[in-house]
């Protein structure tokens, strides 16, 4: 044999033993890929079952948040009302038929407040996931009963005028016309002179509104006595009380008594003012 053969022949053995440890060292290389392979598609499947779980349940949670009738709000327990009736309350609020979860306390408040004047404050609490509500409510006090043409109105301290049922047990009673400011309350000179009279204990129960001279009223001894509007009712009425004093000790008896500027009271024997 040559030694030509016999290189071409080492040649081949050492290709040969090459190429089965590059062989070798593949094989374990395709494998470990083949297993990560299979592992991301069991990772990938895994998750997508979740998600499809998570849909589901999801799905059906809303389902059961939009069908479940115990989630609309149907009643509520009203507390605080004495003179305004459960029911009315609940009207003005707006929930009956409302989903518990699209219930908003704040809105609900600003609407029952806005549709009953005579309430001076609403809380309203309703369970997330349940029907029911809860409305905590303040009525407003009112001191006097205004009868505007037969129409009774009552006015609380701060001018609040509210639709009355009746006249106030206790409390004064005005008649004449209303006066309104641009808010639809009492004309503040109007509110500040009935509270100052409420004030010094004046007593009057009945008195009578007129434009341009503001409260008046009739006394026991028949007298019409004009008061006037807005604040300094206390030197009003001690200066009602010291010039009736006066006209009673000297045998007076006047058409009508003005004391809307106390420095300078005045009164008429004989004209009707």
């Amino acid at each position: 044999m040559s030694k030509s053969t016999r290189g071409r022949r080492n040649k081949r053995r050492r290709f040969e033993a090459s190429s089965a440890l590059v062989l070798g060292r593949t094989r374990p290389r395709q494998r470990a890929k083949a297993r990560n392979s299979a592992r991301l598609q069991r990772s990938a499947s895994a998750i997508r079952n979740l998600l499809l779980l998570l849909l589901l349940v999801v799905i059906v949670g809303g389902l059961w948040l939009a069908l479940d009738d115990r989630l609309y709000v149907y009643h509520a327990d009203v507390v605080g009302t004495a003179r305004v009736s459960p029911d009315e309350v609940f009207r003005a609020s707006g929930l009956l038929g409302l989903h518990a979860l699209w219930v908003r306390p704040a809105e609900v408040e600003s609407r029952i407040l806005a549709e009953l004047p005579g309430l001076e404050s609403a809380r309203v609490a309703c369970g997330v996931l349940d029907e029911k509500c809860t409305i905590t409510v303040v009525e407003r006090q009112p001191r006097v009963t205004w009868d505007e043409e037969g129409k009774l109105w009552w006015i609380d301290a701060d001018g609040i005028i509210f639709a009355a049922p009746g006249t106030l047990a206790e409390g004064w009673l005005v008649q004449g016309p209303l006066p309104r400011d641009g808010d639809g309350r009492l004309d503040e000179r109007v509110r500040v002179a009935l509270s100052e009279l409420w004030s010094v204990g004046a007593d009057v129960s009945r008195l009578l509104y007129v434009p341009g001279r503001g409260l008046t009223f009739t006394d026991e001894r028949g007298w019409r006595i004009i008061l006037g509007q807005g604040p300094g009712m206390a030197e009003r009425w001690r200066a009602l009380e010291w010039l009736t004093a006066d006209l009673k000790a000297r045998g007076l008896t006047p058409q009508f008594v003005d004391v809307r500027f106390p420095d300078v009271p005045y009164y008429s024997l004989t004209n009707e003012r």
